[in-house]
């Protein structure tokens, strides 16, 4: 834990530093919360497990900026996991999620520094009960240098340290840096054309069992807007990754992706890719204009292809969200086995008035590996929530979870309720 409290303390100074210097021209916030749950299958075993209640207290803060000198926000949070029954030892989970911008020269030079510090699997073909979440840390920093040439012509350039973190997983721990260069030009009011060069470094120092490899990729960009309803971006190029003792590979990178408003009250969002990433840098979205990857928490090299499409619709005093993902991973280096993935999920919420909202939501998802493996969990949830006052709001939701396996080991049904209450200032 010591490298990622040190990275999360180093983000804290400076944002208390920028904080300073533009005289707080920001808005902080505060929570805390008591969560009361019941599991009537914790351990999420196949023969039913042991049932009982777990508490949950929690703190956060949080800060955020949209100024000339200073833009982003930082969050912070901790929770506290008790289970009477004994059946996990207490958990202290940290959470960090935070994106500044600092403005060193304005409109010109500026200095980035992201973290997101969470609980992820430690291995993500078995249930995710605590015994198998580790703490995992993303930190990067480094300068960003942008020049308007005329009302056409736009460069920019990107350097970017960046550190990945497991608290168990060493695949995961590396150290990289970028180099990322860019030439934006304004085809038109309405349509941009860019070019684009980056080079990644990465070098994982504590795992000997992992290659070190470099990632270089040239890549252009043509992107349209239509008014404020509707975005359409398409990317072409190629990746080549350099391992230091195996042999190299490349591949085409494709990015295609559409944002849609069709209407005041629905939009629709479409994004495809295909191409080389890794499981760091599908973190860091913020980061690297290549990402094209999700969260897996390894360092290996992997061959992507995906599909997204989302979408949503309110009225009324309502929102109804689908979504709709699939992915393939096909994995270079050896670490991990290729899938398939697939998620379908779908969410109502409705506000009724005097405090009181609900909400319902669900979701399928299966993973197909090539080892034969083939998972299909399901999720259920309703809730309702009630805010008594600007800063105080009760929660009480039922959940319902279900996991089927070829491998028997890995079959679970789950149900429980949760009831919380919360302060936010």
């Amino acid at each position: 834990m010591k490298t990622a409290f040190l990275q999360s303390g180093l983000l804290c100074w400076v944002c208390g530093m920028g904080v300073s210097t533009v005289h707080a021209a920001g808005a902080w916030d505060y929570f805390g919360f008591y969560q009361l749950g019941y599991s009537d299958n914790l351990e999420l075993a196949p023969d039913g497990g042991t049932s009982g209640f777990y508490n949950t207290l929690g703190a956060g803060i949080g800060y955020e900026e949209h100024g000339t000198r200073l833009d982003g926000n930082v969050d912070a949070s901790v929770e506290y996991v008790n289970y009477p029954s004994n059946v996990f030892d207490d958990e202290i989970w940290l959470y960090i999620d935070g994106d500044l911008r600092w403005a060193l020269v304005r409109d010109r030079l500026f200095w980035v520094f992201t973290d997101s510090l969470t609980n992820q699997p430690i291995d993500a073909r078995v249930p995710n009960v605590p015994a198998n979440l580790q703490q995992t840390n993303v930190f990067t920093t480094g300068p960003s240098l942008s020049y308007q040439f005329d009302a056409a012509n736009r460069m920019q350039a990107d350097l970017r340290y960046l550190n990945s973190w497991a608290e168990e997983d060493d695949a995961f721990i590396a150290d990289r840096w970028f180099a990322g260069a860019s030439w934006i030009y304004g085809l038109t009011a309405a349509d941009d054309l860019s070019f684009h060069m980056t080079y990644y470094d990465t070098d994982f120092k504590h795992n000997d069992t992992q290659e070190d490899y470099q990632r270089q990729s040239v890549f252009a960009a043509w992107e349209r807007r239509t008014g404020e309803t509707s975005t359409l971006r398409a990317e072409l190029g190629m990746i080549n990754v350099d391992f230091d003792e195996s042999d190299n590979v490349d591949g085409p990178r494709v990015v295609l992706e559409w944002n849609h408003i069709i209407s005041s009250s629905s939009s629709l969002r479409v994004n495809g890719r295909h191409g080389l990433t890794d499981a760091a840098l599908s973190i860091v979205t913020a980061v690297d204009p290549e990402t094209i990857g999700t969260s897996v928490i390894s360092g290996d090299v992997y061959e992507v292809t995906a599909l997204d499409v989302s979408y949503n619709f309110s009225w009324s005093a309502s929102m109804i969200d689908l979504a709709l993902g699939y992915e393939q991973q096909d994995y270079v280096t050896d670490g991990q086995i290729d899938r398939d993935m697939l998620i379908a999920s779908a969410g109502w919420t409705r506000t009724f008035g005097g405090g009181w909202s609900g909400r319902v939501n669900g979701s399928v998802d299966w993973s197909d590996y090539d080892d034969g493996l083939e998972d299909k969990s399901y999720l259920l949830y309703a809730g309702v929530d009630y805010a008594s006052t600007r800063h105080m709001s009760y929660q009480m939701g039922v959940n319902w979870e279900r996991r089927d396996s070829t491998s028997a080991d890995a079959e679970y049904e789950d149900w429980g309720f949760v009831l919380m209450v919360r302060y936010d200032r």
